[in-house]
């Protein structure tokens, strides 16, 4: 059985400053990071109007970027703490498909 408590989601949020809670240990760099990611998802790819990017590039570098992410969370983290990146269907390849 997973362990809920020990596993960070990370996945986009409308208006959130922070993706992850401040009680956890991160360094500024990367929460910096973490906000700029989200802050393309709203305002580029601006889900509200419509679910699409206006350059499927730009989409593929944000999906890359939250990967990257992934993997950063896992390395500040440790292995104490499961991080699973749950954005993949906002890529524009997977919205293409639908």
């Amino acid at each position: 059985m997973e362990d809920r408590a020990r596993t960070l989601r990370l996945f986009p949020e409308w208006g959130r400053g922070d993706l992850v809670s401040p009680t956890v240990p991160l360094s500024a760099g990367l929460r910096a990071r973490l906000r700029a990611w989200n802050r393309i998802w709203e305002t580029v790819l601006d889900p509200v109007a419509e679910i699409r990017w206006p350059d499927p590039q730009v989409g593929r570098e944000w999906v890359a970027e939250g990967e990257a992410l992934v993997l950063e969370l896992r390395r500040e983290l440790g292995p104490d703490i499961r991080v699973v990146g749950e954005f993949a269907a906002y890529s524009p390849d997977a919205l293409a498909e639908e």
